[in-house]
């Protein structure tokens, strides 16, 4: 039986800690009682939430309480965090605004076991995405299989877990990496990030090393988005469904044959289903990959000055299995960007938004859209204020 810790971040949002404490007393640690619960609290120059890790009763094992003289900061504070994996066989890491399900303990184990000695994998992710992280108004569908997982190519903050071997793969890398600098290699998003971020080196870390995150179809954990060091106000927009109940978890191998997507959520080995070499094809249904990523092949929803050598429908879900099925219609586009041609007028991105929106009710659409654009440069605006009024 491995070590297994879970380490929570604490700063100065006490509620939310309280919630997600609440939520762990009701995991099944399968009759465990050697659970190490760590709270770890930045330096917030008050006292509330450390008062209360010290006075908190942890029923399944041991508590231990680490508290800093100063300020890390978030990026910091979460590196210091991921080397408890030299302690402890395995180690979840959960900031204070997540909430888990009863199954987390039985996910989390049995994935970092599985995993365990799997170099193609940096981590284990307990959040499952609904959005696509580079653009959050659309939807992101993975292809689902008998198995309780698949494979992207990005790390998650949103619930995650660590174990010895990867975490020291990941340091080894960053500390040869620590200055972030601009690249077009990567997500042009991630070049956005500020430098509080831990998160934008993993994801570049497990881009420029090919690495992988294993990510439930159902999440294990769920985001608050309480309001913080990157977050002005709560939001419910990263709230998922949870899986309840569930004791025992499959998981695939990962090989050419496994369900992966690369760090832009596309799907990976589509080149097969096309009769073309994988490593000609360029699939970039979402529209946010770069000119200078494109091969001879091009998988597209956007007009291009190409010749267009077959068509798919945008209709089936997720979007690949079209191509996978080989359902002919209109709005997938294979181009071979070797042969120019004039591009026909096809709106791409306004059939990507209609086929994530699913509704072609603009008429009850616009009138909530409006609404909500206003009451959010409102809600910003006063929240400027507030702050300016603290300072």
């Amino acid at each position: 039986m491995k070590s297994f810790a879970i380490v929570i971040i604490g700063y100065n949002r006490l509620p939310g800690l309280k919630r997600l404490v609440e939520s762990l007393e009701k995991v099944d640690f399968d009759n465990r009682h050697d659970i190490h619960l760590i709270f770890s609290i930045d330096n917030s120059g008050k006292k509330e939430v450390e008062n209360y890790a010290n006075d908190y009763n942890w029923p399944f094992g041991e508590k231990h309480v680490r508290t800093f003289p100063e300020r890390q900061g978030l990026k910091k504070h979460i590196l210091s965090c991921g080397d408890f994996t030299q302690k402890y066989d395995i180690v979840a890491l959960l900031e204070d605004d997540l909430f888990v399900s009863d199954s987390f303990y039985h996910y989390a184990y049995q994935a970092a076991d599985f995993y365990f000695d799997d170099d193609n994998i940096a981590g284990i992710s307990l959040y499952g995405f609904q959005k696509n992280w580079l653009n959050w108004v659309l939807r992101f569908e993975p292809q689902k299989s008998d198995y309780d997982s698949y494979f992207l190519k990005v790390a998650q903050s949103w619930g995650q877990v660590w174990t010895n071997r990867k975490w020291s793969q990941f340091k080894e890398w960053y500390n040869a990496h620590s200055d972030f600098t601009k690249s077009d290699t990567i997500p042009e998003y991630l070049n956005t990030w500020p430098e509080s971020s831990w998160l934008k080196y993993h994801d570049r870390y497990c881009i420029e090393t090919n690495k992988y995150f294993v990510y439930p179809y159902v999440s294990i954990s769920t985001n608050f988005s309480d309001s913080g060091e990157h977050s002005s106000q709560t939001s419910t927009d990263h709230q998922v469904e949870l899986m309840y109940g569930k004791k025992e978890y499959k998981f695939p191998d990962f090989s050419s044959s496994s369900i992966q997507y690369d760090e832009y959520m596309n799907r990976i080995g589509l080149g097969q289903y096309l009769e073309i070499p994988e490593d000609e094809l360029c699939v970039d249904f979402w529209g946010t990959k770069p000119k200078s990523q494109y091969k001879r092949y091009l998988l597209s929803l956007e007009s291009k000055d190409y010749q267009v050598i077959k068509e798919f429908a945008l209709s089936l879900r997720p979007i690949e299995l079209s191509v996978m099925l080989g359902i002919q219609g209109k709005g997938i586009f294979l181009y071979d960007t070797n042969q120019t041609s004039k591009a026909k007028k096809y709106d791409g991105e306004y059939q990507r938004y209609l086929y994530s929106i699913r509704s072609r009710e603009s008429g009850k659409i616009f009138p909530f859209a409006i609404k909500l654009r206003i009451k959010d440069v409102w809600t910003r605006g006063i929240n400027k204020i507030r702050k300016k009024l603290h300072k």
